[in-house]
This record gives C-alpha cells, structure tokens and sequence, in this order.
C-alpha cells in the first residue's frame, strides 16, 4: 500500500505577527529614505561657495550616515528576528490519493 503524501503549509501569521512585519518594512524604508535623504540635503551645501559651511555639511552628512549605518543592520537584525519568531506555525496536510479527488 503506497504511502500517504503530505503537503508542508504554513498558516498566516497573528495579528502580533502582522504588526511587527508591518514595523520591519516600515523601518527599512524609513531607513533608506533617511539615507537618500541626508546625502541629498547635504549635497548643496558641501559643493557651494563657502569652505567653512561645506566642511561643517561634510562632518554633519558624516554623522548623521555613521548614525544610520550604526542603526539599520541592528534594527534589522532584532526586527528580523522577531519577524522569524512571530511566522505562522508549520501544518503537514494529508493529500487525498489519486484515485479519490
């Protein structure tokens, strides 16, 4: 007699789960943008006429992007681990045999 098969399947994530989903693609969006825009704002002022002003835009734009790089890979890191953590549970469902559908 053959064996039965079994089909792997996940059920949907909690409302927990869908809100902390929510937050981790919230978040790097929030992240990408304030990268994009700190060297955008910053990019005017460190190319413009006044040496002082550019240095003073070049160690904000430094600050700032060390801020980000320092905060994006950490908050992904503990976002994604809380995304991993909050999946649905794992289901083997039972295919009906062949001849009986």
């Amino acid at each position: 007699m053959p064996r039965e098969v079994l089909v792997e399947a996940r059920e949907r994530r909690g409302p927990i789960g869908r809100a902390i989903k929510s937050v981790f693609w919230t978040f790097q969006l929030l992240m990408l943008l304030g990268g994009l825009g700190t060297c955008a704002a910053v990019g005017p002022f460190v190319t413009g006429p006044d040496p002082e002003v550019a240095a003073g835009a070049g160690m904000f734009g430094v600050l700032a992007l060390g801020a980000i790089w320092t905060l994006w890979p950490l908050g992904t890191l503990v976002l994604g681990l809380l995304l991993l953590a909050t999946r649905g549970r794992k289901r083997f469902i039972p295919l009906p045999p062949a001849g009986k559908a």
